[in-house]
C-alpha cells in the first residue's frame, strides 16, 4: 500500500481505517468479523486507525484497544477525538483524554483531534483554555500531534484554522461536497500553511458507490473496469494537500477493494477529471437530501431512523425507481422508524453537520411515499 510521510518522524499508509461503521450483531460491534477486517487491512499495509469517543455508542475505542494491543505499537499510528461537547471545565480535557488512553490501551496517541468543531463548541473550549491543555498534553507525552475535525460555516473554519499552529486537520471532502461547508477555500487555507489535510467522507457515506447505471456509464466509457469507489478515492487523491484518506469500511469486501485501490492509486488525469465533473452534475440533479449518514442526529427522541429514511429517499431518485422508496419504506423500516413519526421537536437540528432542515425533509419523504 502507498504510504506518506505525514511528519518528519511519522509515516502512515495513504488509507486510514475509519472505525465508525463496523458490522454489527444485536446492536453491538460484530467483533469476530470486524477483527478479520482489521487484520486483513493491517496485513496488507494499512497502518493507520482512526476512532472517536462516541463511535458505536462508545464501543469502538474499547474494541480497538483489544485489537491494537496485539500489534507492535511502533508499527501503526492511531488517532481518536476529544468529545468537546462534554467539556464543561478545564479538568475535563485531560479526564476524557485519560479515559480514551485507557480504553485504547496505549500510552499515547500519535494524532489527537478536537471532534466535530462548530461555532458553539469552539467558543466553549476556548473559554476553558483548550490551548493550554494541548501544550500540557504534548509535554506529558500523551499526544504527539494535534488537529481538529470540523462541521460548520467557512467563517468559523477560518477562525479556528488561524487560531493555532495545528499539526493537521480532518475535513469532509469528496467530489460532491468540495464546495460546501469550509470547502475549497478551507482546503486552500490549510494547504497554503503546509498543514496536512486528512479526508473523511471520501465516498459521501457510501453514496458514491451506488450510482445509477446511466451515471456509471460515464465512468465506464473512460475506464470500463474501475469501480465508482476507485473514481471517488482517486479524485480526492488528486488534491496535493491531502495526505490521508479515511474510509469507514463495514464489510470485508470493502476492505479488500480499498486495499487493492490504494496499492497503486494515482491522481486523475484531465480527461478523468472532466468525467467526474459530468457525473457530479448528474448526481446533483438527482439527490434529494445531502445526508452522509454520519448519525450525529441520532438517537431521535421519537425513534425515527433519520438517516435510513433519507437514504431510502435518495436511492429512489438516484436509481430513478420510486418502487424502491415505497418498498423499503413500507417493508424494511419498523413502524416507529418511519419519517411520518417526526413530531418536529427540532432536537436534531443543532446536531446535523450538514445543517439540514431535518423535520421538513422528513415531511417531504412522507409526502412522496403517500404519492
Amino acid at each position: 500500500m502507498k504510504t506518506v510521510k505525514m511528519k518528519s518522524d511519522v509515516t502512515t499508509s495513504r488509507l486510514g481505517f475509519g472505525c465508525m461503521r463496523f458490522p454489527t450483531k444485536n446492536g453491538k460491534i460484530d467483533r469476530e468479523l470486524s477483527t478479520k477486517m482489521l487484520q486483513y487491512a493491517y496485513d496488507h499495509g494499512l497502518t493507520h486507525f482512526d476512532t472517536a469517543y462516541p463511535y458505536h455508542g462508545g464501543e469502538s475505542e474499547s474494541f480497538m484497544g483489544e485489537f491494537l494491543k496485539k500489534l507492535n505499537r511502533k508499527d501503526f499510528t492511531l488517532s481518536t477525538k476529544l468529545p468537546v461537547w462534554k467539556v464543561e471545565k478545564y479538568e475535563d480535557f485531560e479526564k476524557y483524554l485519560d479515559e480514551q488512553l485507557q480504553k485504547l490501551q496505549v500510552d499515547y496517541f500519535d494524532f489527537y483531534l478536537l471532534h466535530a468543531l462548530n461555532k458553539k463548541t469552539w467558543k466553549k473550549i476556548v473559554e476553558n483554555d483548550v490551548f493550554k491543555f494541548i501544550e500540557e498534553a504534548k509535554e506529558k507525552g500523551k499526544i504527539r500531534y494535534m488537529g481538529f475535525s470540523f462541521h460548520d460555516d467557512k467563517e468559523t473554519f477560518q477562525e479556528i484554522a488561524k487560531s493555532y499552529e495545528w499539526d493537521f486537520c480532518l475535513l469532509q471532502i469528496n467530489y460532491i461536497d468540495f464546495w460546501k461547508q469550509q470547502g475549497e477555500e478551507g482546503y486552500q487555507l490549510m494547504t497554503d500553511r503546509n498543514i496536512p489535510i486528512w479526508v473523511m467522507e471520501p465516498l459521501k457515506g457510501g453514496r458514491l458507490t451506488t450510482l445509477a447505471d446511466d451515471i456509471m456509464d460515464e465512468f465506464k466509457t473512460v475506464n470500463p473496469e474501475d469501480s465508482s469507489a476507485k473514481w471517488a478515492f482517486r479524485w480526492v487523491h488528486t488534491l496535493p494537500g491531502v495526505k490521508l484518506i479515511l474510509s469507514g469500511m463495514s464489510t470485508l469486501n470493502q476492505v479488500k477493494e480499498n486495499v487493492e485501490i490504494f496499492g497503486d492509486i494515482e491522481p486523475l488525469n484531465k480527461e478523468e477529471l472532466n468525467t467526474v465533473d459530468k457525473v457530479r452534475d448528474l448526481i446533483n440533479n438527482r439527490v434529494k437530501v445531502a445526508c452522509t449518514a454520519c448519525n450525529y442526529c441520532m438517537p431521535c427522541p421519537n425513534q425515527v431512523e433519520i438517516p435510513k429514511n433519507f437514504k431510502i429517499y435518495n436511492d429512489a431518485y438516484m436509481f430513478n425507481n420510486m418502487e424502491i422508496l415505497n418498498h423499503m419504506y413500507k417493508q424494511v423500516l419498523k413502524v416507529e422508524e418511519k419519517a411520518e413519526n417526526c413530531i418536529e421537536c427540532g432536537e436534531c437540528l443543532d446536531k446535523c453537520p450538514q445543517n439540514l432542515d431535518i423535520p421538513s425533509l422528513l415531511h417531504e419523504v412522507t409526502e412522496h411515499v403517500k404519492a
